[in-house]
């Protein structure tokens, strides 16, 4: 399990955890000059929205048992160290039950009057709702399907969410997929060329929340956790037929061992159905997006589909090319999404 911190000191820092083990900080950070931007469209995070990022440490808790619980806490002796944290690891791969929350969108919101650029009210109802749910030891991991913080640029909001989602993000497993308002700028490699990132491009999404990837700026991964395999995708990078990451997806989908882990749970944060076409200048749906990576779906038989994107509660019956097949259940080979 890894454990990621921000500190104002850029010397590592150690994580101490379970009976005496402890495990060294690796520490970076990011500069105004892995920010995107072009002369057409300058960005704020390269200008009035950069706010300097301090230093990032991330350490790996080895030797952890799932379904346990243990106390850790960070820092070093010259900077002090923070409190004593329970944190719940979740159950291993192949096992029988899991619990999870998953969600997308969230954002932040002062508590107070203050005003912020861009800020998303309901983050605080999802907190509170979750902070209940881990509370009453319910959860077992958290899955946030793309569009973080909202900073968008503003990088000192970063700051405001990372703080807002610590009292969860701290007990129990946090897993995120990239999203438009983490990537997409125009020139930077994304598939839309909106400034939705305000520049950012990735690289504080990918410091903070550095997830089990192949490479930098390859953001789509898998992990099994109890009886689900999750397959997590980028919808903000190249997912065509034959690219890297479609290859990648249809050879992880294809090599799940059903008989260890049964369900398959693919997420990625664009959907693939919606009833609303959005008010933005791409819609909500992208048919190539459907067209690439819904019979990859199918062929692999995946039990449930989470995204998010479109700020709307919203699931299918089962589902393929448009066409309700039928009402889900259990081992038919069409899709459910949500």
């Amino acid at each position: 399990m890894r454990v990621t911190w921000v500190s104002g000191d850029k010397e590592p820092q150690q994580v101490q955890y379970g009976n005496g083990k402890s495990q060294t900080s690796q520490v970076t950070t990011f500069s105004q000059d892995n920010m995107c931007s072009t002369s057409i469209l300058p960005s704020p995070a390269i200008d009035f929205g950069w706010h300097d990022p301090g230093y990032i440490h991330s350490a790996v808790m080895n030797g952890l048992k799932p379904s346990s619980t243990f106390s850790y806490r960070y820092g070093s002796n010259s900077v002090g160290w923070s409190d004593q944290i329970q944190f719940k690891t979740p159950p291993a791969g192949g096992s029988d039950e899991l619990k999870f929350l998953a969600f997308g969108d969230m954002g932040k919101a002062p508590r107070d009057a203050s005003v912020e650029h861009y800020i998303q009210p309901g983050s605080l109802s999802v907190m509170k709702a979750m902070g209940d749910e881990v509370a009453s030891g319910g959860v077992d991991s958290i899955f946030h399907i793309g569009d973080i913080s909202y900073a968008t640029g503003f990088l000192v909001e970063w700051d405001f969410f990372l703080h807002l989602i610590s009292p969860v993000a701290s007990q129990v497993a946090y897993m995120t997929a990239i999203g438009n308002h983490e990537r997409d700028y125009a020139d930077s490699g994304s598939v839309y060329i909106t400034p939705d990132s305000g520049g950012e491009c990735g690289v504080p999404y990918e410091t903070y929340f550095p997830m089990p990837v192949p490479a930098k700026d390859k953001p789509w991964y898998s992990i099994e956790q109890g009886p689900v395999h999750f397959t997590v995708i980028s919808t903000e990078h190249d997912w065509s037929q034959n690219s890297e990451q479609y290859n990648w997806m249809n050879n992880d989908m294809a090599s799940v061992d059903r008989s260890r882990t049964p369900w398959i749970v693919f997420s990625g944060h664009r959907p693939m159905y919606s009833t609303s076409n959005g008010i933005s200048i791409i819609p909500s749906v992208d048919d190539k997006f459907v067209q690439a990576v819904e019979p990859l779906l199918l062929a692999n038989k995946v039990d449930l589909a989470l995204f998010g994107h479109v700020h709307n509660y919203e699931r299918t019956c089962a589902v393929y090319q448009s066409q309700c097949k039928a009402m889900p259940k259990k081992d038919q080979k069409w899709n459910r999404h949500l």
